[in-house]
């Protein structure tokens, strides 16, 4: 368990899941074993033998998204193949002819094992319990490796080649090694380190070589099939016949749906939902007009003409991400009136993920694989030879749905922005008469009316209109009644937040990618949704210190929380400008806005915390809060300011120059013209009806345009010089000051510097001869624990490391030329989490001071507006800085770059702990709520019902009686206490357990 009672076990999960089909494969087993080979032990997991664990672990198999159920249902073909051999009871041919029929002749399931060089005992075993299963057809393709050996100049290796490298083939005939591998029964040298991309097209393509026959199925390793689709395997070859021979209009790729299995959960059924609309209605849309490429892994490839192209998949490092759809683009530029076909009476199964993060984690590596595609030359050329309807089809199936996508996410904040512009824009009406305003509607009934005829009761159709193709394609498929009910089920348990947080995903990598580049492969595991996910991190029990950094704030705090908060503002200071309230008789048609505000500021906000399990009991969310306040407040911040460097200072390197030239600060530039635009305009009627500020109008233009920078830049500037002549060593300090590590550090022109294969033997080359690169040394590279993460990165989970050292133990430190003290006064210093308390106070109150005018004459839009612009100017004097420190002047500066490097930081954790705070604030009542529910339906959990559809269940434990004394009564069968009187019975105790 984990040491958590909610931690349910794998296997208790499992015949909860499959309660039914478990009890029948136990009833099986004893019928075949005897009740002394499988005795009735039920849930007892430590009662089974090895044996019948083996059992059990193969039924559990088949219930997951394993390699065992995927080749279980791919061999599959072999039985469907010689039934229809049988079937066509033709004994007088030769193939009846005793020996010569064998279905492993005309089909083989070739898996490609990348790694099996580098399997450990357990897997060797697994895998030869594999072969030992299944037929003959199964065979197994691997990379092997060895020395080059005294043979290599002679053979024309490349003298920097470390290793040779082969595609190998292995089946169940071959002989075992010393090593407990197979050995090889084919071998082809390939020329140098095969890996040259992210791993999936190279494995694909590498055993190509080792596939029979003409037709070619690349099947994923969580996908299963069924013996009664395998009979139709006659009529899905059927489909690549020709009028005549040579034929370039005959298909080459026919497409086929699947059937999803991962269905578990409100997050399984979401993703599962879009997955059957994808794979049926849509994909037959796509085809008839002709923008249907590969990437449905059912789809069966004439293999000769996958082989002429390159392979099935493109194998190129992050511009091939997403390899399976360049099999469709590639067969398509090649002309000749090749048409792919999707036919729907041949289906396998396939698994999608569960969880909420492994879901995101998909859409991440999809959206970061299309920005990729997108700078290909391949969706270049497919713009050229396109006609216009196809081109249009071929975007808006792939490029442009995830550029909707992110035009979506954005337009609610941008109809905030212009909302609030035009309603603080407004004339006073305090001077209605002097302004000659008489008969003109307000601002603010004005924005009321137009916004009501965008948001009206249309916008309950269009949310109809989304799930329109999985409704029609459930309806088709079964009847209108569970249709209806599918869809009632999602939006009864919310799937809108989920699905309005998946465009925010979407949008945020696929811009990332267009403007970083460097997208990775994800892998998201595709377990099960049974795991909680702390707030920030797992925190020492009983104390305020952390040992694991990690949870779902910091995962998506600068793609959706920080943008959440702003939405959120936004909306609370359109409502302060009276939007609402000075709309008049418009005002009721407000509605619809204010619902897509809130479901859009509750799913960027809330979403993940949501629909994380277990997230609203009482004691994790004590340990959440003992972890917020430790992540912000143990070592002075030492957690924050590693976390915040790693993920968000480093990513965007090149310093100023390159943050100049981002998106980003074009759109800021934007944002402030429209903002001072509209304080000028309060500022010069200021001056006009207020005769005696005409002398100071020349002096408010300049005011308005100085950020609230000041006193937070001297606060920091008198810290860092106090700390400095105290001998205090604040966080920020020691991190400056730490030894650095020297690392060998590749120059990439071929091939990666440390390749897996190396890797996992454990012999990394050595800094001074790296295979396909040169080397350059280097001396100011960061820990190991603060390398860079890209901006696409999906964040990982960190053990905490001990805090920087304060160089004890040294007469003097030196820094660039600056001599610190070994002695120190203060270990820590002034904490971080203190200085962004006063930074905040001092902007605050400097802005206050400058605006104050507006309050005072009862102007209170042009307040609002001025604190607006003066907020967007400090954001930008921060944004600047932060392209300062990326830069390398700053890291020359050295100790007289503190008072920047403070004053950023600072600004980075008031926001954080502002956010913060607001998210875990609003969840205390939900808590709340959470620990009544469990008071009163014990067992019967709300949060569970919306996770799992599924309120949970009371699991009886039993409570074990031991007789230490040895003197329990046989002839009455009683447990004695120690002075003879009968121990109490403890019946089964009922404890909650979901």
């Amino acid at each position: 368990f984990q040491g958590r009672e909610e931690t349910v076990p794998l296997m208790d999960w499992l015949t909860s899941k499959y309660a039914e089909e478990f009890l029948t494969f136990s009833n099986r087993m004893q019928v075949k074993h005897g009740g002394s080979g499988w005795p009735v032990a039920g849930s007892q997991w430590e009662d089974y033998t090895e044996q019948q664990w083996d059992k059990i672990s193969a039924w559990a198999s088949m219930r997951m998204q394993t390699l065992w159920r995927t080749v279980a249902g791919m061999c599959l073909y072999h039985p469907a193949l010689h039934c229809h051999w049988e079937a066509q009871a033709d004994r007088k041919s030769r193939l009846a002819q005793p020996g010569v029929w064998d279905p492993s002749d005309c089909f083989t399931c070739l898996v490609s094992m990348q790694m099996y060089k580098f399997f450990d005992k357990i897997q060797l075993e697994h895998t030869n319990r594999m072969l030992h299963k299944f037929p003959d057809c199964l065979k197994i393709a691997f990379i092997d490796c060895e020395d080059k050996g005294i043979t290599a100049e002679i053979d024309m290796v490349h003298p920097k080649q470390k290793r040779r490298y082969f595609s190998s083939l292995f089946d169940k005939t071959c002989p075992d090694l010393s090593s407990g591998q197979k050995k090889a029964k084919y071998r082809i040298e390939l020329p140098g380190y095969p890996i040259l991309g992210d791993g999936k097209g190279d494995n694909q393509n590498h055993a190509i070589p080792f596939m029979r026959g003409v037709f070619a199925q690349c099947i994923d390793a969580n996908q299963g099939a069924y013996f009664e689709q395998m009979l139709l395997l006659p009529c899905a070859l059927g489909e690549f016949r020709s009028r005549k021979r040579g034929d370039g209009g005959s298909k080459r790729i026919v497409g086929f749906p699947e059937h999803i299995t991962s269905d578990i959960g409100s997050i399984g059924d979401f993703a599962a939902s879009a997955e059957v609309a994808f794979g049926t209605i849509l994909q037959r849309t796509y085809a008839v007009l002709g923008a249907r490429m590969h990437y449905g892994h059912p789809d069966i490839m004439n293999k000769l003409y996958m082989m002429q192209q390159g392979g099935v998949s493109k194998a190129t490092k992050t511009v091939n991400l997403s390899e399976d759809i360049f099999a469709g683009i590639d067969f398509t530029l090649r002309g000749q009136n090749r048409s792919i076909k999707h036919a729907e009476y041949f289906h396998l199964a396939k698994g999608r993920d569960l969880g909420f993060n492994t879901v995101l984690g998909f859409f991440s590596k999809l959206s970061s694989g299309t920005g990729e595609q997108v700078l290909t030359r391949q969706a270049f050329r497919m713009g050229q030879v396109l006609h216009l309807p196809e081109a249009l089809t071929f975007y808006y199936a792939h490029v442009g749905y995830y550029f909707t996508q992110f035009l979506v996410s954005w337009s609610m904040p941008l109809l905030v922005f212009v909302w609030l512009l035009v309603l603080l824009s407004d004339e006073n009406r305090n001077f209605d008469a002097f302004l000659n305003l008489g008969g003109q509607p307000a601002s603010a009934e004005v924005m009321a009316k137009l916004v009501g005829v965008w948001f009206s009761w249309l916008l309950a159709l269009f949310l109809v209109a989304t799930s329109l193709p999985l409704v029609a394609e459930v309806w088709m498929e079964r009847n209108l009644k569970v249709a209806f009910e599918r869809f009632l089920k999602q939006m009864c348990t919310m799937s809108p937040l989920m699905f309005i947080f998946q465009a925010k995903i979407i949008g945020h990598y696929v811009m990332n990618e267009v403007r970083y580049g460097g997208a990775t492969y994800v892998s998201t595991g595709r377990g099960l949704p049974t795991d909680r996910r702390p707030f920030v991190g797992e925190a020492v029990p009983g104390s305020f210190k952390l040992k694991k950094v990690g949870g779902l704030y910091l995962d998506y705090a600068a793609i959706a929380y920080y943008d959440g908060v702003m939405l959120l503002a936004g909306t609370v200071l359109i409502l302060v400008a009276g939007g609402v309230s000075k709309a008049g008789a418009s005002a009721g048609q407000l509605w619809w806005i204010m619902i897509c505000l809130g479901l859009t500021i509750t799913s960027w906000m809330w979403a993940p915390f949501i629909f994380n399990p277990y997230q609203f009991l009482y004691k994790h969310f004590k340990e959440d809060f003992r972890s917020l306040l430790a992540f912000f407040l143990e070592d002075s911040g030492r957690h924050w300011v590693e976390w915040y460097d790693r993920t968000q200072l480093k990513p965007r390197s090149g310093g100023l120059h390159r943050s100049m030239v981002d998106i980003t600060f074009v759109i800021a530039v934007f944002f402030l013209a429209a903002w001072y635009a509209t304080v000028n305009l309060k500022i010069q009627a200021l001056t006009v009806a207020y005769a005696s500020l005409q002398d100071w109008a020349q002096a408010l233009h300049a005011v308005m345009l100085l950020p609230p920078i000041a006193s937070s830049l001297v606060y920091c500037s008198l810290v860092v010089l106090c700390e400095t002549l105290v001998g205090c060593s604040s966080i920020l300090r020691r991190r400056l000051l730490r030894p650095k590590r020297s690392h060998a550090k590749t120059l990439r022109f071929g091939t990666m510097a440390t390749t897996p294969l190396e890797a996992a033997s454990g012999e990394a080359p050595q800094a001074e001869d790296v295979e396909g690169g040169e080397v350059a040394s280097t001396s100011d590279a960061e820990d190991v624990g603060d390398e860079e993460e890209a901006p696409h990165a999906t964040a990982e989970d960190r053990e905490v490391a001990p805090a920087p050292a304060t160089t004890p133990g040294l007469a003097h430190a030196t820094t660039n030329g600056f001599e610190v003290a070994s002695h120190q006064c203060c270990e820590m210093g002034i904490p971080l989490a203190f200085s962004a308390f006063i930074v905040t106070v001092t902007d605050i109150a400097e802005a206050i001071f400058v605006l104050r005018i507006f309050w005072e004459v009862g102007w209170h839009n042009g307040f609002i507006a001025g604190f607006i612009l003066k907020w967007a100017l400090l954001v930008m004097c921060i944004f600047f800085g932060e392209g300062l420190l990326r830069a390398r002047c700053c890291m020359v500066l050295g100790c007289c770059g503190m008072p920047l490097q403070l004053w950023v930081r600072a600004h980075r954790m008031a926001r954080d702990v502002v956010v913060s705070s607001i998210i875990f604030t609003v969840m205390v009542p939900i808590v709340f709520l959470n620990s009544l529910n469990e008071y009163l339906c014990p067992g019967c959990s709300a949060h569970q019902l919306l996770i799992y559809r599924d309120p949970g269940h009371l699991a009886r434990t039993e409570a074990v009686v031991l007789d230490i004394l040895g003197e329990a009564d046989d002839d009455w069968g009683l447990d004695l206490e120690a002075d003879g009187e009968p121990a109490p019975l403890v019946p089964p105790v009922p404890a909650e357990m979901d």
